[in-house]
């Protein structure tokens, strides 16, 4: 059975269904390897990308819902209606004081438009890429994937595949990422 997607997003198939680990082990092989996220987890006092990401998503306790896929068949479209992750360091930084806005909304924000990372991803983006996230009072909020959903909401040819993981999340949206997460 897959998930009620609110209305608004019109593109997504439903894939299957999918396990939390294998959701994270796919996050992980975007991450782990990067220096500047090894570097980022260190200075936080983590021993690892897994403790680090683990802490991370803790207060949405992943590995007790139920997750499904979806193939986003029109990301121009779609992607920019998701909102944001709902992580302190993009409240602080992007977000004027809300817990999450939509990406059309920030996109031309100096902390969006001038990210380096999400500069790279426009130039050389994966032909395949999963992002994670919650449906969420009547809309998806992202919890992974943010500098590849801000890329492709600024992308106009968008060529593979773009897949979500998604579970339902009931009641208020948490804060996730203890401590100063950088953008």
């Amino acid at each position: 059975m897959d998930l009620k997607i609110p209305q608004q997003y019109k593109s997504f198939e439903y894939e299957g269904d999918v396990e939390w680990r294998d959701i994270f082990s796919i996050w992980k092989s975007y991450e782990a390897y990067q220096r500047d996220w090894q570097k980022h987890w260190l200075e936080r006092g983590f021993e690892s990308w897994d403790d680090w990401r683990n802490n991370y998503v803790a207060p949405l306790e992943p590995e007790k819902h139920r997750w499904k896929i979806y193939r986003i068949k029109n990301a121009n479209q779609d992607v920019p209606l998701i909102y944001a992750v709902p992580s302190r360091g993009w409240q602080e930084k992007c977000y004027a004081g809300q817990k999450t806005k939509m990406i059309k909304d920030i996109l031309t924000h100096p902390t969006v438009a001038e990210n380096e990372k999400v500069k790279l991803m426009i130039e050389n983006f994966p032909y395949q890429t999963m992002l994670t996230g919650i449906i969420n009072k009547e809309r998806i909020v992202l919890i992974e994937g943010m500098h590849r959903a801000l890329a492709l909401a600024q992308m106009k040819n968008i060529k593979g595949d773009v897949l979500i993981a998604l579970t339902q999340f009931e009641g208020e949206l948490p804060s996730i990422g203890r401590g100063n997460i950088s953008v």
